[in-house]
């Protein structure tokens, strides 16, 4: 691929993440989650395949994911909301813990968790923007 296709594309990243709102940017950061999270189960398919997994790139993808939670959890608002807050908080936890465990046993089950949990809290921003768009 061509420099000038990685800058037109480094210059649309850009541009979205700069229009986008609070909330579509924690929907940007479930998908990405998702997203490495999804390239990390195509090393374990590989290992199940009998083929050469590269388990530096699987670990490469978790840590991306583990750093997207991370950087969710520690963006969280205690002000506005401390419920909810205190319970993203811990879901957040959960994430990450298992993230860990997945990542040095290569834990398909606990991926698929994660997966599963960011799916749902994605979908749940995606309706309160709605909610919020329909007022």
């Amino acid at each position: 691929m061509s420099t000038s296709k990685f800058k037109n594309s480094d210059k649309f990243l850009k541009n979205m993440v700069e229009s986008a709102s609070p909330m579509q940017l924690v929907i940007m950061l479930y998908d990405g989650a998702i997203q490495w999270l999804n390239i990390a189960k195509q090393e374990l398919k590989k290992n199940k395949e009998s083929k050469l997994p590269n388990w530096s790139e699987f670990s490469h993808q978790m840590k991306m994911a583990h750093e997207i939670v991370n950087h969710l959890q520690e963006s969280l608002d205690f002000k506005h909301s401390e419920d909810i807050a205190d319970r993203l908080f811990a879901l957040y936890d959960f994430m990450k813990s298992n993230l860990i465990k997945a990542n040095a046993f290569k834990d398909e089950e606990k991926i698929n968790q994660v997966i599963a949990l960011l799916k749902d809290l994605k979908t749940h921003w995606q309706d309160v923007i709605k909610q919020n768009n329909a007022v």
